[in-house]
């Protein structure tokens, strides 16, 4: 069978562009704990909910503005012109411990991988999917900042060792990490097959990974003591700061790139991406990426019969059966999906990719674990 390669190679070298602040953010809010009401004023940086998991990072305002609309999935804030913005912390004069730990959630930091020690920490410096050049471009313009996130890490999970992962043929480095070289194709990105190719082994107990945008945040976090506000995107082969909740159709408009009818806009990359149900939607943490597709450029998905093709299976990287995981969450048989290693699945998106009559696979497994999380099921 003819196999496939898809690029994580990156000529990208700019420096990262700045796209204005919006005359409104929307801010996805479903299922965090909000600590803001309507018609409230906020400032740059203030909280605005807080994250329900033990780790996970607060929400905060990245613009100045009231807020003019909640609803269970949304938050609405209308920016004005003040730029009043909140007073910064002092985070790089704390020792490693559970006040560092808590300063940083407080900034927005997803702290689960400093919460405890490990053997082995590495830090995964490929650029994420095929057309995302952002993990690159921080490590050719931004190795400061990473560096004292590295630092912040390490002082928090202790490594006897530290490995950088970066693509065969650049010359990246951290200080404090050993590089190790991985050929740029995905899905060996994924953090999951990074790991793998570094320790030999799959999901080892006494290693830890990290991504380079994440230390990135963290660094950013500790220089400034100011909350993270922003995310970086790859939009047409250029790098961008963009505030979170910044609506679609303003990150459009700013780079003049036309959306016509029956085009899709993607959120995040080609393989694990979202296609956007609105342009109103705003940017989120994450999002590393936006795609417009045009119509008729890729078959369309459509909810077809499997017909065990066997496509999917091959194209696996985790040696599962998505055929079979997508059947039994087609028809609400969540808890067979679970026996047969869902959770295994690190949501790569080949098997969507590869499907022969376009079914929504990776659809299918994502809403059969979202069923598992909610009826109180973990990973």
């Amino acid at each position: 069978m003819l196999k496939i390669h898809y690029s994580l190679e990156s000529d990208a070298r700019d420096a990262i562009s700045e796209i204005s602040a919006p005359a409104e953010l929307n801010i996805r809010v479903r299922n965090l704990v909000l600590n803001t009401k309507k018609g409230q004023s906020l400032a740059r940086g203030d909280m605005i909910a807080e994250h329900p998991s033990k780790y996970g990072g607060a929400y905060h305002a990245s613009a100045s503005g009231k807020v003019s609309k909640i609803n269970y999935h949304n938050m609405t804030i209308q920016c004005d012109a003040a730029g009043t913005a909140v007073e910064p912390l002092d985070v790089q004069s704390m020792g490693p411990g559970k006040d560092l730990l808590r300063t940083l959630q407080g900034l927005g930091i997803d702290t689960a991988p400093l919460a405890s020690s490990s053997e082995r920490l590495v830090i995964n410096g490929l650029n994420p999917e095929p057309g995302i050049t952002v993990a690159e471009v921080l490590l050719e313009t931004e190795k400061d900042v990473i560096e004292t996130g590295l630092r912040i890490a390490q002082s928090m999970i202790t490594p006897v060792q530290t490995v950088l992962a970066v693509a065969s043929g650049t010359s990246y480095s951290l200080t404090g990490a050993e590089t190790f070289f991985i050929k740029p194709k995905y899905p060996r990105s994924l953090d999951a097959l990074v790991v793998k190719k570094i320790t030999g082994k799959e999901f080892p107990a006494d290693t830890k990974v990290i991504s380079v945008m994440d230390l990135y945040n963290i660094g950013l976090a500790a220089e400034s003591g100011l909350p993270v506000t922003d995310t970086l995107m790859t939009v047409n082969k250029r790098n961008y700061r963009v505030p979170l909740g910044t609506p679609i159709s303003h990150l459009l408009n700013e780079l003049d790139l036309p959306v016509k009818s029956g085009d899709k806009v993607v959120l995040g990359g080609p393989f694990r991406g979202e296609a956007v149900y609105s342009l109103d939607e705003g940017v989120k943490k994450g999002d590393y990426g936006l795609f417009v597709i045009t119509a008729g450029a890729f078959p369309s998905i459509e909810d077809a019969t499997c017909i065990n093709c066997g496509e999917c299976v091959l194209s696996c990287p985790g040696r599962l059966q998505p055929n079979l995981l997508s059947r039994y969450a087609e028809y609400e048989m969540f808890d067979k999906a679970e026996q047969h290693h869902l959770n295994s699945c690190f949501e790569c998106g080949l098997c969507s990719f590869n499907c022969t009559v376009r079914r929504p696979i990776l659809q299918y497994i994502r809403f059969a674990k979202d069923q598992l999380r909610a009826s109180g099921h973990s990973e």
